[in-house]
């Protein structure tokens, strides 16, 4: 019982502390972007919190790489739901990277060259801010 009183009141210290968060990042010679921190229930095989985060290659891959972080009882897992667009061609696209306890996983964008939006968020019951996201070019 203390467990489940410990992450109910965790949860809600999240949800309350944590304000949305919006990065844009230009034309930066850096080969990646960081992905703000997403605040997350992990519900879909047990009862668990914690954080996603993140990078999305700059360069002609386009890879979005997602790391989780989750405690609690059972297994940790979510699907992490990505949306992108290039607002240079009007591209755009969906996917999904499923998440599992403390672990790493990736996807590509094929957005193309240009100017990319990308937005990650879960359907969890719990996480803040409701997505985050990040701006990026990919070279032509």
């Amino acid at each position: 019982m203390y467990t489940v009183n410990r992450l109910a009141r965790i949860t809600a210290a999240v949800a309350v502390a944590c304000v949305p968060a919006f990065v844009a990042a230009g034309a930066a010679s850096a080969e990646s972007v960081e992905i703000p921190v997403l605040n997350t229930s992990a519900t879909e095989a047990g009862f668990c919190y914690g954080t996603i985060r993140g990078n999305v290659d700059q360069d002609s891959s386009s890879g979005i790489h997602l790391t989780s972080a989750f405690e609690g009882l059972g297994t940790c897992a979510t699907t992490a739901y990505i949306s992108w667009r290039n607002t240079d061609t009007g591209a755009r696209g969906n996917t999904t990277v499923k998440l599992v306890g403390s672990w790493y996983n990736s996807a590509t964008i094929p957005s193309g060259p240009g100017h990319v939006e990308l937005s990650v968020t879960t359907k969890e019951f719990s996480h803040s801010p409701d997505s985050v996201q990040v701006r990026y070019v990919i070279p032509g």
